[in-house]
């Protein structure tokens, strides 16, 4: 065991000892090398100033270098001199006096950050090849100079206390393609911002108190959020320039009115986030030249109305669309151009009816309407050839479900109906719902569910039935049968499955997740024993279909208590084929008890044997003077130290006779177990 132990602990003092070796002193560090080799340093105990001697001992073929929570004096021109393969710097967390502006003049350098970063002195860097830089939560009240940054394309500025802005801030980065600005003080752009930035793409000035937008532009931006600003209106004026746009974030602002032609020429416009703003009509003719939009979403308006979308093209090719809480009343003919819609939500409105509306949305797979007031659900709400996956109706007043209507949804596979008022799960059982694997019922008026309800469900594997006032009738012993026989889960796994459906298929009730545990509460409903009442379904127990036709002739026998609600029935002979699955489940742990106590015999038997017999051959070997522990000419082998002489190889372990070689030489000398001429140091950075 202790030679276990030395194999183990050697190696592992050595990396120890490796990567605290490369290291500054005083400072804490760790090395990553999957895909980059990055190193960190980190919490340093003394103010550092950065030069080639403070890396003295840091390995020079990094990539990545990182450096969090340091006070760092200055960072000298030479601080980086022989990285050679250094692509990125990042600072984090520190406290920087001052930098010398060519200090980033690496080759291969391309990209430094600074997070949550102060300086003595705003940064003026000079740095040819420098491409991304990063100013995060730094406290600047000012654009730092980048005059000198010929090759710089991204700029990330957010986070800072930034107010005004130089029109030439950004006037010689000919080659700057994006910059972020988001949650500083800016109240104004000027105009001519980025008129000599011909590459300018993409822009973010989110979560400033801009009360208008207007740029010039001479490059083709395709990118701009301004969400949470202070914009009251957007106009022809303030999308100027913006034709090339492809995604327009206007969300979280005060807009009222959007004058018809504000997207006018806005022909390769694919995504448009207009919600939480005050808007109380859209025009229908607002998207004619936005055929391209992909996804539309107007949450949190307050439309009532919305109108017949046009468009200059045959069709939208939008698949997303969402118009949540916007106090709809109808949408009729809305979405008459926006057949391929994939995902539809209409959801905390105030639609009654449905009829007709989405019968052409032959690709529509996900469609929402909690919340609304619908009613009833005809058999014409939807299409016959529909692809819906998933729908969600709950708080809605509907009360009781036709199966007819959900049958023709032949790709179903979620049904949330939670909070309806239902008093009645089915009206009728005449249709399957053969693909169903999620039924959300929750929080309704059910007071009675049967075999009879679940049946028409065959593939089902997830229930929600909590909140509804269930009563205990005989009926519900055979549900409770049913749910664990078909290995449906409850509740308890539903909040996980709604983030994470892709896991629902591998749900095993065989394994890790037992149905009869997740139905404790149902059981509880009833006053069952749920401790005596456990169907075990696991691998090594016969299931309750192989022993139900052997043992359900005269077995089941149900005892009233004379409770005239027939609230609380007490089932007080239970099933004979529970005691044999239970009988059934002791046998096998008995049986597994004696294998082990068999095996852990045979075990020890053999070490003892084992050890009876080395200790004889050696007490035989030593009373006739053949072998001695000292003198034996036995081979022995020298492991060499780690501070071996350079162009040594250390021994790999193995041992071997050579075939063709004299071995008459002289004996391999002894070696003291404890040839080691110092321990083994651990090296700590902080003397």
């Amino acid at each position: 065991m202790h030679l276990c132990f030395f194999i183990i602990a050697v190696p592992a003092l050595v990396t120890t000892s490796h990567q605290n070796n490369n290291c500054i002193v005083g400072c804490k560090c760790q090395e990553e090398s999957n895909f980059v080799r990055k190193l960190k340093i980190a919490n340093c105990v003394n103010p550092l100033t950065l030069t080639k001697s403070t890396f003295a001992k840091i390995t020079k073929d990094i990539t990545t270098l990182s450096l969090k929570n340091v006070l760092i004096n200055k960072i000298e021109i030479d601080a980086f001199n022989g990285f050679n393969n250094i692509e990125a710097v990042i600072i984090e967390d520190s406290n920087i006096g001052s930098i010398d502006p060519s200090a980033f003049s690496l080759q291969e350098l391309t990209t430094i950050s600074f997070t949550n970063t102060t300086f003595g002195e705003v940064p003026k860097l000079s740095a040819k090849y420098l491409e991304e830089v990063i100013f995060n939560d730094c406290k600047l009240t000012e654009v730092p100079n980048i005059e000198l940054l010929p090759s710089l394309t991204f700029l990330n500025l957010a986070n800072n206390h930034i107010e005004i802005i130089d029109e030439m801030a950004f006037a010689k980065s000919e080659n700057l393609e994006e910059v972020t600005l988001s949650n500083n003080s800016i109240a104004e752009l000027p105009l001519n911002l980025f008129v000599n930035n011909l590459d300018f793409n993409t822009l973010n000035v989110d979560y400033n108190p801009l009360e208008s937008f207007e740029l010039n532009l001479t490059s083709d931006l395709e990118f701009l959020s301004l969400r949470y600003c202070k914009l009251s209106a957007f106009d022809r004026t303030s999308a100027k320039n913006l034709d090339s746009l492809s995604s327009l974030d206007l969300s979280g602002n005060q807009i009222t009115i959007l004058p018809i032609d504000v997207f006018e020429g806005m022909k390769d416009l694919n995504y448009l986030d207009l919600s939480n703003n005050k808007l109380l009509e859209l025009d229908g003719d607002i998207f004619l030249d936005n055929s391209k939009l992909d996804r539309i979403i107007l949450d949190n308006n307050q439309f009532e109305i919305l109108p017949n979308f046009q468009t200059t093209a045959e069709a939208f090719q939008t698949y997303h669309f969402s118009c949540k809480n916007c106090s709809l009343k109808s949408v009729d003919n809305s979405f008459t151009n926006m057949r391929g819609l994939v995902t539809l939500d209409l959801s905390n409105n105030e639609l009654m009816h449905i009829e007709g509306i989405f019968t052409q949305m032959y690709g529509l797979k996900e469609l929402y309407l909690s919340h609304n007031n619908i009613s009833s659900i005809g058999t014409k709400s939807f299409g016959e050839d529909t692809e819906i996956e998933t729908l969600n109706l709950s708080s809605n007043p509907l009360k009781y479900l036709d199966p007819v209507v959900f049958a023709k949804m032949t790709l179903l596979k979620k049904l949330d109906v939670s909070n309806c008022n239902l008093v009645q799960l089915w009206s009728n059982h005449n249709k399957y719902l053969n693909t169903l694997e999620q039924l959300f019922i929750g929080n309704n008026n059910l007071t009675v569910i049967t075999v009879d309800d679940l049946k028409i469900t065959p593939q089902l594997k997830l229930l929600d039935l909590e909140g509804n006032p269930l009563k205990c009738t005989p009926e519900s012993l055979d549900l409770i049968k049913f749910l664990i026989n078909n290995s449906i889960n409850s509740k308890e796994q539903a909040d996980v499955l709604k983030t994470h459906e892709n896991v629902l298929s591998k749900f095993n009730a065989d394994d890790d997740f037992k149905p009869q545990s997740q139905w404790k509460k149902l059981a509880i409903v009833c006053n069952m024993d749920f401790d005596i009442y456990h169907i075990y379904q696991t691998k090594t127990t016969m299931k309750y279909n192989d022993l139900k036709d052997s043992f359900m002739d005269d077995d089941i026998s149900y005892e009233d208590d004379g409770d005239e609600d027939g609230d609380k029935d007490n089932v007080d002979d239970f099933y004979t084929v529970d005691e044999a699955i239970i009988n059934d489940r002791n046998f096998n742990l008995a049986r597994a008890s004696y294998i082990l106590s068999i095996t852990s015999v045979f075990i020890l038997t053999a070490l003892v044997v084992l050890t009876v017999a080395v200790a004889l051959t050696l007490l035989i070997l030593k009373r006739n003077k053949s072998f001695n522990m000292h003198n034996g000419n036995l081979p022995r082998l020298k492991i060499p130290l780690w501070h071996t002489t350079p162009g040594q190889k250390k021994h790999s372990g193995s041992v071997y006779k050579p075939l063709s070689e004299d071995l008459s030489g002289p004996r391999t000398p002894i070696i003291n177990r404890y040839e080691f001429k110092q321990t083994p140091q651990v090296h700590n950075a902080i003397p």
